[in-house]
């Protein structure tokens, strides 16, 4: 999966495409004013190549859509939320490594 083949996540989708999935969902939050999520989404690419099929990779560009902001606490960019059954199972803040991130999915999925 490249970083182009990330779903697409917005405040008309998300309860359907990531809170109603039993899969681990990795959610990235970012803005067109960040530098660092654009390293970010490297790395999301990068991690995607090995990830297991029931893992969905997507984004939110959070300038237009801040009520999910609000609704989970995210404060700065980039941000991911790791979902899983409706439920945060994990969030990270910042760019992380490849392996960071990985080991991360791992347990979840």
């Amino acid at each position: 999966m490249a970083q182009d083949e990330f779903a697409v996540f917005d405040d008309g989708n998300f309860d359907a495409q990531v809170l109603s999935r039993d899969g681990l969902t990795v959610v990235d939050f970012w803005s067109t004013t960040c530098v660092p999520c654009k390293q970010l989404k490297k790395v999301l690419g990068q991690v995607a190549e090995d990830m297991p099929e029931n893992v969905v990779i997507g984004t939110v560009n959070g300038d237009e859509n801040p009520d999910l902001l609000a609704r989970y606490g995210v404060r700065g960019f980039p941000t991911l939320l790791f979902i899983k059954g409706g439920d945060v199972v994990a969030m990270r803040a910042g760019v992380d490594r490849k392996q960071v991130l990985k080991k991360v999915i791992e347990e979840h999925a």
